[in-house]
């Protein structure tokens, strides 16, 4: 049984990174059902063969029993245009990892290494593959396997892509812890022991580097998880979760493993929990309904839409 920590989510975020607003928890519940698209083909024998899509994206429907007339107000103008085009960022704390699915499966989604990057791409910084060769995670078939078949940079970093092209990284709000963790391991064979740690990085608006939250540098020699915990500064408006490491501690041809990720709005590590991302998000409609005492709009709801990359 999974255990988590127990935290209390009093709000939701909603509106542009670095911008956004803050609304009342919808105590009518969030409908997120994680839908793909399924189809069915005969084939020539007249079997069927059905299929569905290895992504999909959710259709989030939010439901206030109540709302008063202001922060009514706060998501109308949203909806009607107050606040220029779309898509907005939805901040919800009560998601347990806000990785993509390849991030936070390491490749068991797609078989690839699609939402992963070294940050300057050259071959002295590894390459990186979808692998079977070793793998933490129970039940999982695949790891992420960053090889190093020549001679390493002094720091190779390893970077998870942003979840929406227009933005620097996941979107953070000021005031909230995030941690990121992800377990590590040498291949065990070529190389023993690789020196490295985890760390969160806090961008602005435009994507600089501000500061980070790191874990300890630590010699890995076998399964190890790592991680790093901080909030984001003042002028923060993303944050991208990394790995970095020692060249000088990694030999030529050796590789280093990595399992189990999880970026998640919370001061402590938690059990590993699937990633279904942090996405941008349309706004699909808008109740509004006045009772008699119209300071209160009642019930409300607001159905969003990710968007899919």
């Amino acid at each position: 049984m999974v255990v988590r920590a127990s935290r209390y989510w009093p709000n939701l975020y909603f509106g542009r990174p670095g911008a956004l607003t803050t609304l009342p928890w919808p105590r009518g519940g969030v409908d997120r059902p994680y839908e793909k698209q399924v189809a069915d083909f005969a084939t020539s024998t007249g079997q069927h063969v059905v299929t569905s899509q290895a992504q999909g994206s959710r259709l989030l429907t939010l439901n206030w029993t109540a709302m008063h007339a202001d922060n009514y107000a706060l998501v109308e103008q949203y909806w009607v245009g107050m606040q220029g085009l779309g898509p907005w960022a939805l901040a919800d704390p009560s998601v347990n990892n806000m990785l993509m699915p390849n991030q936070a499966s390491t490749t068991n989604n797609l078989y690839d290494t699609t939402g992963f990057k070294t940050s300057g791409g050259t071959a002295a910084e590894g390459t990186l593959f979808s692998s079977s060769t070793l793998i933490q995670r129970s039940g999982a078939t695949r790891a992420l396997q960053w090889s190093f078949p020549v001679a390493a940079l002094t720091t190779p970093v390893l970077l998870l892509n942003t979840p929406y092209r227009n933005w620097y990284g996941y979107p953070v709000v000021q005031g909230l812890s995030y941690t990121w963790s992800c377990y590590l391991s040498p291949d065990g064979v070529v190389d023993t022991s690789v020196t490295g740690s985890v760390r969160l990085r806090w961008l602005d608006s435009g994507g600089n580097f501000i500061s980070e939250a790191t874990s300890a540098t630590v010699a890995i020699t076998t399964w190890q998880q790592l991680s790093a915990t901080g909030t984001p500064p003042s002028n923060a408006v993303y944050c991208q979760p990394c790995v970095v490491l020692t060249g000088s501690s990694i030999t030529t041809g050796g590789s280093l493993f990595l399992d189990s990720m999880q970026l998640e709005q919370d001061s402590v590590v938690n059990s590993w929990a699937p990633g279904s991302g942090m996405r941008a998000v349309e706004i699909i409609s808008l109740t509004d309904t006045v009772p008699f005492d119209a300071k209160w709009r009642a019930p409300i709801t607001m159905v969003l839409r990710e968007l899919v990359p």
